[in-house]
């Protein structure tokens, strides 16, 4: 029995060891973004919280109105864009986040598996071929039926399907006194 009870103690105590050790590693190891896309990429500082996390349920009735209208006409200026497939004043409206992610060729291809671009045999290269193959053919007509903040900067353009679902048009992010698509990271 004290055999057993020795073996019992022995693993109790690894099993601590092993907790132990598990927790100061740390959290687990990411790329750097300059391993994941080659290039460097500048590190932004680290900021100490100013003040309360933002709550976009606090945001006054008066400025979601106001930025809905503000979002409507951003989209409306868009959709012309994209009707004219004029690439380079769409590029101007986009994130340089936006324009990385979505210039990734990794990211052109997943996209070039989607069925509708696969059966018609496009491989997309490049933001322009996106721009053309998927953008225009897709994004002419959009309208945005609510907004929802996520913080004060970023906000998620919603449109509404005729079956009521509720989904993400685009993601804006606030640029000065401009808007941008961007990816929604937050």
């Amino acid at each position: 029995m004290s055999g057993l009870k020795e073996g019992a103690a022995f693993l109790a105590a690894a099993c601590m060891v092993s907790l132990l050790a598990l927790s100061c590693a740390g959290p687990p190891k990411t790329r750097a973004p300059q391993e994941a896309t080659g290039k460097a990429e500048p590190q932004a500082a680290v900021q100490p919280s100013a003040g309360p996390a933002f709550d976009p349920n606090a945001v006054p009735e008066e400025v979601k109105v106001a930025t809905i209208a503000d979002v409507r006409a951003f989209i409306d200026s868009l959709n012309q864009i994209i009707r004219r497939q004029d690439y380079d004043a769409w590029l101007s409206n986009l994130t340089d986040e936006y324009i990385r992610h979505n210039s990734d060729p990794a990211i052109l291809q997943q996209y070039s598996e989607y069925p509708i671009i696969k059966n018609k045999g496009i491989r997309l290269q490049t933001l322009k071929d996106y721009f053309l193959n998927v953008v225009y053919p897709s994004r002419q007509n959009d309208k945005v039926d609510d907004i929802e903040f996520v913080r004060e900067d970023l906000i998620k353009a919603i449109t509404v399907s005729p079956k009521g679902d509720r989904n993400i048009l685009y993601m804006l992010e606030k640029h000065g006194d401009t808007w941008k698509i961007g990816i929604g990271r937050q």
